[in-house]
């Protein structure tokens, strides 16, 4: 299964649509300094722990600073047959809306 790249005005259209999950991938400092309402926190480094507790009836969204690191945690994810989309420029991107 392949992952989508989104923009971030797309994010709430595919939370409702899709019944969909906000997971921020990076460090907890920087989560906790500001994050996506409802995103959980659940840092790119530990996937290996996570990667397999995710409800795999839910579509996941991804974001991290820039874009690079969520696309690398949307490529493990699909391989493991999530329904995944990354958020094209990541948190810097999402602030803008703002």
């Amino acid at each position: 299964m392949a992952f989508s790249l989104i923009r971030p005005e797309e994010i709430e259209g595919i939370l409702k649509r899709k019944r969909g999950m906000v997971i921020d991938v990076r460090e907890q400092d920087a989560y906790r300094e500001q994050h996506y309402p409802q995103a959980r926190n659940l840092p790119y480094d530990n996937i290996d722990v996570w990667i397999r507790r995710l409800p795999r009836n839910r579509v996941l969204i991804l974001y991290c600073n820039y874009g690079s690191t969520s696309l690398m945690a949307a490529r493990r994810l699909s391989n493991e047959g999530y329904e995944v989309y990354t958020v094209i420029g990541g948190m810097d991107a999402i602030k803008k809306l703002w």
